[in-house]
């Protein structure tokens, strides 16, 4: 152990101040002379660096546990607006998407399943569903990975001329519509957004989708189920 050698000293002796009044005696003592091993210095502002470094490594780890447990919640009108930003989305830019699935680690082996080439690298991707394609966007980097075109039945060549030969609809004629043969994974969805436009519709229905107009139509009865007029805010 290392001691200080401290000589301390007293005093019993009055001060008069310039008035005359005389403060009380107080004794006093002072440190004439120390010693201080160096080591002792050291090994305290270690502690302190080391107190700090960890108060950091702490508050660092707080807010990163905070994103990981709360990450930030993306709405799906951000991504389908980004993506279809895109010259080869752009056509889809007035249409809504089937479904939005961000590929997780947890969902990753059910989605590889259905959907030949995803590996670990797409995971925090998203897959857009249209009637016709899925697409796998990176919303953070912006980018179109890829487009994975759904494989539908061959469209009968007098599809459109019985299309069209319905009057509710004729005015279309002139447009392209995008769309495809509704399936029950599709149908299920869609249902459950717009349960009016799709209540009488059925699992091989064409749903075709123009500038001002929806349409359910079933070929093999040569009926439109519904045809819906879009407004600028659903275009």
């Amino acid at each position: 152990m290392v001691k200080s050698n401290t000589k301390t000293y007293s005093s019993s002796t009055s001060a008069v101040s310039a008035s005359g009044s005389s403060y009380s005696s107080r004794p006093y003592s002072y440190l004439k002379s120390s010693s201080v091993n160096p080591l002792a210095v050291y090994a305290i502002l270690f502690i302190a660096i080391v107190s700090l470094g960890l108060s950091i490594y702490s508050s660092a780890g707080v807010s990163g546990m905070k994103k990981i447990l709360n990450p930030a919640v993306i709405k799906g009108e951000d991504i389908t607006k980004k993506a279809t930003a895109h010259s080869e989305l752009s056509a889809y830019s007035n249409t809504a998407p089937l479904n939005i699935v961000q590929i997780t680690s947890s969902n990753l082996v059910t989605l590889q399943s259905q959907i030949q080439g995803l590996d670990t690298s797409y995971i925090g991707k998203f897959l857009i569903q249209y009637p016709d394609r899925i697409v796998v966007y990176d919303f953070e980097k912006d980018s179109i990975d890829a487009q994975i075109s759904i494989q539908q039945s061959q469209i009968p060549e007098d599809f459109f001329n019985k299309l069209y030969s319905h009057p509710e609809i004729k005015q279309l004629s002139g447009e392209t519509p995008v769309g495809g043969i509704l399936d029950q994974n599709s149908l299920n969805t869609l249902k459950q957004q717009m349960p009016e436009v799709y209540k009488d519709a059925k699992v091989g229905d064409a749903l075709l989708r123009y500038t001002t107009a929806l349409v359910i139509y079933d070929y093999n009865n040569d009926k439109v189920v519904n045809a819906v007029a879009l407004n600028p805010e659903q275009k």
